[in-house]
């Protein structure tokens, strides 16, 4: 964003200073020109006026050595010194008689003059005129040339004088020209930079939000936005997402009194129902009605386990980090696991080494959790793969079942409470495992298996305070 911002402002501005910086050389430069020219057309008029028509009309190739021709160009040349320019004498058709520095013979073709032929035709009419482009010079310089015709006493024209000069404001215009263009590239810089520092006023505080949302759509409602300093606008936003953040709070909280008081309340009936169905099992011991009863204490248990799981995922998570032994936490969840393992017929390959930064209860329910969900999920005979790995970075536990793994669907919406895709599923086993992931500072993925099966991965982040190793 602050990229666009300083685009946003550098290309406006670059482009609005450069065509002014062309516009003041195009207005700059014409007025040079035309100064120059009615400069030099006055130049040759001047020269125009002290030549001897009349004799230079008769001037023919092989005249060189003539009194006339030496007067001509000694004319020429003294008045090209006077006026820093250099001057010629031509024929209407272009060919040349005389010029200040005798370099050209009589009768000598000019071809650098074909691109003022329409200037020396004027001229050769009678009317004295600038040409209209510039030329460079062997020096490198920019030059410019004026005609003015040479007229007999008769008025008629036998010859066009030209003088060819430059300008000195030519090297100042040169400069001025550069110096725009610095003007232009340090407006450009200083607009980038300006709307540069605008942005980072802006995306600062928005990075900042984003964060918040971000923790706060990753289940983290108990942390307030921190304040900090912005346009008016962004602070309206902090403002209503704080608000958002408190009311979903306050609705969490709603939730999680609302399931306690249910788990609470059912949990004591249950409690009662055990107790009556024990003394009933004891009362119709070896008779028929016994598999009655012993149906009726399994399914209390199984309600007990689903009000437990309740009242777990009701439960403010606190989490209390310690060192915990990888290799104990997985045998652990193992131990707990191993009895429905043996009734589905599901083996257990536990592996794990290190040590890792965690809540040792709660991640080991977690751990639990996503271990009973891959067992239930594994044919008979299918190993359920647990591995955790304590590193400096963090630390890692993956669970793996060859079950037919999760449609896009279901792993989109595994972790949402009371979601679930088996028969006697209560659908709080990710969710809560999700909860202890986060209160951890921490993820939890499902990802597919190649050959089928999903992967569970929790991952931890490193202790505060830790330095990542390098590679």
């Amino acid at each position: 964003m602050r990229l666009r911002f300083a685009l946003a402002a550098a290309l406006p501005a670059f482009a609005g200073l450069l065509v002014m910086a062309l516009v003041a050389d195009r207005l700059a430069r014409r007025a040079l020109e035309d100064e120059l020219g009615a400069r030099l057309t006055a130049v040759a008029q001047a020269a125009a006026a002290s030549l001897p028509a009349d004799r230079v009309e008769w001037l023919r190739p092989g005249d060189e050595a003539t009194r006339t021709f030496a007067h001509v160009r000694s004319r020429l040349e003294s008045l090209a010194n006077a006026t820093g320019t250099r001057l010629y004498l031509l024929r209407p058709d272009r060919s040349a008689l005389a010029d200040s520095g005798g370099a050209l013979p009589i009768g000598a073709a000019v071809p650098g003059l074909e691109r003022d032929r329409f200037e020396i035709g004027e001229a050769a009419k009678g009317r004295a005129l600038p040409s209209q482009v510039l030329f460079a010079g062997t020096d490198g310089r920019l030059y410019k040339s004026g005609y003015a015709p040479l007229s007999d006493s008769s008025g008629k024209v036998v010859a066009v004088v030209g003088a060819d000069g430059t300008a000195p404001s030519f090297a100042a215009l040169s400069r001025f020209r550069r110096l725009l263009g610095l003007v232009a590239l340090g407006g450009a810089v200083l607009g980038a930079g300006v709307a540069g520092a605008a942005a980072v006023s802006v995306t600062r505080p928005l990075r900042s939000l984003a964060a918040a949302a971000r923790r706060i759509g990753g289940g983290d409602l108990r942390t307030p936005l921190e304040p900090g300093a912005g346009p008016r606008e962004v602070a309206t936003l902090r403002t209503t997402l704080e608000d958002m953040r408190g009311a979903l709070a306050a609705r969490d909280d709603e939730r999680a009194t609302l399931l306690a008081g249910i788990a609470h309340e059912v949990r004591n009936p249950l409690g009662a129902i055990e107790l009556f169905a024990g003394m009933l099992a004891e009362d119709v011991r070896g008779r028929p009605e016994a598999a009655h009863v012993q149906r009726i204490q399994a399914e209390v248990a199984r309600l007990g386990r689903i009000t437990e799981t309740f009242l777990d995922y009701a439960r403010p998570r606190h989490v209390e980090v310690e060192e915990v032994d990888a290799a104990a936490l997985v045998a652990e969840a193992a131990d707990l696991a191993q009895p429905l393992a043996q009734q589905r017929g599901v083996r257990l390959e536990m592996l794990g080494d290190g040590r890792l930064c965690a809540d040792r209860e709660a991640l080991g329910r977690a751990v639990l959790n996503l271990v009973r969900n891959a067992v239930e999920a594994s044919p008979a005979g299918a190993a359920v793969e647990v591995e955790a790995h304590g590193r400096g970075d963090g630390g890692v536990v993956e669970v793996r079942d060859c079950g037919p793994g999760l449609d896009g669907d279901a792993r989109e919406r595994a972790f949402q409470p009371f979601f679930t895709t088996k028969e006697n599923g209560t659908g709080l086993g990710l969710a809560l495992a999700r909860k202890v992931a986060l209160a951890h500072g921490g993820a939890i993925v499902l990802l597919p298996r190649d050959g089928g099966g999903t992967l569970a991965r929790i991952t931890l982040p490193p202790p505060r305070g830790a330095t990542p190793p390098t590679a």
